[in-house]
This record gives C-alpha cells, structure tokens and sequence, in this order.
C-alpha cells in the first residue's frame, strides 16, 4: 500500500474571505446552539428514548465545529442541510399548511425547518459549489486498497 502524503488544506482563492466568515459565522451559531439543544438529550433523557435524532443532531453538532477550522471541506454539511430542509418544505410543509390539515406542531416546523432553506441558500457559496463539486474533476474510482 502507498503511503498517503501530506494532507493539504484546500486553496480557498475563489472564496472572499468575507464569505469564509460568514460560514464561520453560521457554524459558530451551530456549535453555540448544539451546546443547548444537541447534548443534554444526549445525558438526559428517559431510559425508553430511541434517541435517533438526538444522536443526529450531536454528530451534526460535531462537524460543525469541524466547520470552525475548515468551512469549506465542511460544506456538504450545510449542503445537506439545505436540501433536507427544502425538500420538507416542499413536500410536506407547504402542502399541509395550504390544505389546513397540518399538525398542531407544523407552525413551529415551518418556523424551525422552513427558515433553513432561505439561511443556507443565501450563505452557501454557490459559485464555490458549482466550481468544486459539479463541475470540477472527480476523485478518481479505486479497485482496491492496494493500488
């Protein structure tokens, strides 16, 4: 097996370092938010709990930070994020607030859920993500690991 080299940081020259800010920004408020609403369902919470979303939200939590020193390999993150949440949107919140048949809690999801595609549709560098990771070379396919 090859030995890997040195792990270089990705050249953020196309990037305004305002922008790289701004996501540093939006992860700060994600590490800062995690603190109170990720990790005490973590060491809290009753001994039936299936804790799925829970756990979610804490490895979310965690590549937030991650996002602090790096927030452009991060960004998937805040792509997924972006999807998931415009998805729900279209599929289900806005259909059910239009019919009228929504659950009691579908104001509070439309507030929480709803608000994220307009946030990250607008601090999501997406000339970045069309350069790098639409347009740009893909990783290249492996056969093994001995190769």
């Amino acid at each position: 097996m090859a030995a890997a080299g040195p792990v270089t940081a990705e050249p953020a020259t196309d990037i305004a370092p305002w922008r790289l800010n701004l996501l540093r920004t939006n992860y700060l408020l994600w590490a800062l938010a995690g603190l109170f609403f990720a990790l005490p369902p973590l060491f809290d919470h009753p001994p039936d709990a299936r804790g799925m979303v829970d756990s979610m939200l804490a490895g979310l939590w965690v590549m937030g930070l991650l996002g602090l020193r790096h927030p452009l390999r991060m960004l998937p993150i805040f792509l997924f994020e972006f999807v998931w949440k415009t998805a729900w949107l279209a599929c289900f919140g806005i259909p059910q607030w239009l019919s009228g048949n929504g659950s009691p809690s579908l104001a509070g999801d439309l507030l929480s859920i709803g608000n994220g595609p307009l946030l990250f549709g607008l601090i999501i560098p997406w000339d970045h993500v069309w350069r790098h990771y639409l347009r740009g070379p893909a990783e290249p396919w492996r056969k093994g690991l001995t190769d």
